[in-house]
């Protein structure tokens, strides 16, 4: 691993720090990847009690969900990556899960591009243990973040209890080409949350930010 723009990044990442340094809004003192989306979920949330990463990667959101919400649960199954979370978020209310989230009970592997590590996908059959959200027995969840390449519906699914106890702000990544891969809809997973009864608030660059009234 190596340091950049105040982060710790997996070898070999060129894509975040790079965006960072052109991009990048100041948050809790660092220089923040997608701080315009972070800020406006911040916006819709009125209870900041339990917030959930899914797709936690280094930690560059759980980082500052940190600063706002009483305890933060994230959910990363690569090991470099959490590697890198644990010098990233150096924060007692954050509690590191090492697998993936999805619909299944189910043992899966993770492909990861090797200039860009956000780019991880679930890869058939491996070594990493995929999880349902409803297993965690979540309480006061007011905010979900979802960055599943591709993946979000699945571990949408695998929530669907939580979601429907808690109705937290969700932000879902859900970019063109992403979905199809695992045979669904391009923004599947917004059209789910609609049909629980969620809805569209705004839409930023490929994330959708929805809430219930």
């Amino acid at each position: 691993m190596f340091s950049a723009e105040g982060w710790w990044f997996p070898d070999g990442e060129q894509h975040l720090p790079e965006w960072m340094q052109k991009n990048g809004v100041m948050l809790n003192g660092r220089n923040a990847y997608q701080g315009k989306k972070q800020v406006a979920a911040m916006h819709l949330c009125k209870s900041f009690r339990t917030a959930v990463d899914v797709g936690g990667h280094v930690g560059l959101w759980s980082f500052n969900l940190a600063h706002r919400f009483n305890m933060v649960h994230a959910f990363e199954p690569i090991a470099a990556h959490r590697q890198c979370f644990e010098r990233n978020v150096v924060l007692p209310n954050v509690h590191l899960h090492a697998v993936a989230l999805g619909e299944q009970l189910a043992n899966v592997g993770m492909f990861t591009a090797p200039s860009s590590s956000g780019d991880s996908t679930v890869s058939g059959e491996g070594d990493i243990p995929m999880r349902r959200l409803d297993e965690y027995n979540l309480q006061d969840v007011d905010f979900i973040k979802l960055d599943c390449e591709g993946y979000e519906l699945y571990a949408l699914r695998g929530g669907e209890g939580t979601l429907k106890q808690w109705k937290p702000v969700i932000c879902v990544e859900q970019k063109p080409g992403k979905a199809q891969q695992f045979g669904l809809k391009e923004i599947g997973a917004v059209n789910y949350l609609q049909g629980l009864g969620a809805k569209l608030r705004l839409t930023m660059s490929g994330d959708f930010f929805l809430s219930w009234d």
